[in-house]
């Protein structure tokens, strides 16, 4: 079983049990969300749930693991002939959240 939901802009593949990064949410003190814009679901039977655009009482629950950093990306900047030259460096926080249930 699977499901599409969309999260900020954004269209993720969840699937029980497992865990997704998404773009960071602020400190909370609730350790579950719950998604509301699920776009698709494929059951077990292979039967499978296409919103127009969301399904209508369709809910993702997930559970908040934590705040990962993710890989660093790098870029420069150089002006020819100026002697300019400067690395630049970013890591993005994303939030961590582990996928309890998908219900129709």
């Amino acid at each position: 079983m699977f499901a599409v939901i969309s999260f900020n802009g954004n269209q993720y593949k969840v699937a029980p049990n497992k865990e997704l990064k998404i773009d960071l949410i602020p400190d909370t003190e609730e350790k579950t969300i719950k998604f509301n814009d699920v776009l698709l679901i494929n059951d077990d039977q292979n039967k499978v749930v296409v919103g127009e655009p969301t399904i209508k009482g369709a809910l993702v629950e997930a559970e908040i693991v934590g705040t990962v950093r993710g890989e660093k990306l790098t870029g420069i900047k150089f002006r020819p002939k100026k002697r300019y030259k400067r690395n630049l460096g970013h890591k993005q926080d994303y939030t961590l959240v582990k996928i309890l249930s998908i219900k129709q």
